[in-house]
């Protein structure tokens, strides 16, 4: 095609991470290399044209692991979809987002994405689905903070999230994901008003954004789920307004308002949340 050459071959080499971080990075003006350190994802697999040692057009899949109502699914996510601008309208997307379902679909029922174009995926057979954001309002109160803000550039603290990463609950049995830590750091990493904080009473780490009158808890990462309360304590934040990006089945909290938000997701296969309000973590790209 195009003498071009297709490869499934590089997802986890050296020389196809850096050719697959310098598309994302020319095509979205997106630095992923920081997850070079972070740890990639085992479950990856990159579906891609090259034109000798370039990469110029790449579609990759990655391995959910979700609850949804009550029941555990493997399903796989679609991620790094780039083609280079002089590469577009000759084929390319088509054949290996194709070849990428074909993959999935002889190993699970479930394909998941996020986009902000919805119509180049609604063809091959991916409907959009609305996320809920949950929000109350909170009745100030005085107490200490026992949480440590934690950094990705240590790697103490690289290794206690992804410790905690090994051990975690679903924060959620209608809607969670307990994915591979991967694009957590990165969501964090290029986001900098997300803050990391480990709260060591509860042991749990949250992922949070806030200003002096509210706060976004947009994941928990713990081997058992603490309340809305016990976090909102831990943190010590004093403003009025609670949002949560999360399902809240199980955080022993209910919310005043409910925000129906389309976050890009589309889903192609048995999804059954759909109909009902949920949040998958925020915390990805």
């Amino acid at each position: 095609m195009h003498d071009l050459l297709f490869r499934s071959d590089y997802a986890h080499s050296q020389d196809g991470l850096s050719e697959l971080g310098a598309l994302i990075l020319d095509v979205f003006d997106v630095d992923i290399t920081a997850v070079d350190r972070f740890g990639h994802d085992p479950s990856v697999v990159a579906f891609g044209w090259w034109k000798g040692e370039r990469l110029v057009a790449n579609v990759s899949l990655y391995e959910r692991r979700l609850w949804l109502a009550g029941q555990q699914v493997v399903a796989f996510g679609v991620q790094s979809v780039a083609t280079r601008p002089e590469w577009r309208r000759k084929g390319l997307f088509n054949d290996l987002i194709i070849r990428a379902l074909h993959y999935a679909d002889q190993r699970s029922e479930l394909v998941i994405l996020a986009t902000g174009t919805p119509d180049l995926y609604r063809r091959f057979g991916f409907r959009q689905v609305e996320e809920t954001r949950f929000i109350s309002t909170l009745v100030p109160r005085s107490s200490t903070a026992t949480g440590r803000e934690l950094s990705l550039d240590s790697d103490d603290d690289l290794a206690l999230l992804n410790h905690a990463f090994s051990n975690r609950a679903p924060t959620s049995r209608l809607a969670s994901a307990c994915d591979h830590p991967a694009l957590f750091m990165l969501r964090a990493h290029l986001t900098p008003e997300i803050r990391l904080i480990h709260l060591s009473e509860i042991n749990a780490v949250v992922a949070i954004k806030e200003d002096a009158s509210s706060l976004v808890i947009l994941d928990i990462v713990a081997p058992q789920i603490p309340s809305v309360d016990e976090v909102v304590g831990a943190i010590a934040f004093t403003g009025q307004q609670l949002e949560v990006h999360l399902t809240p089945d199980c955080l022993s909290w209910q919310p005043y308002e409910k925000q129906h938000v389309d976050n890009g997701y589309m889903v192609r296969g048995p999804f059954a949340p759909e109909g009902h309000a949920f949040m998958l973590s925020d915390m990805r790209i």
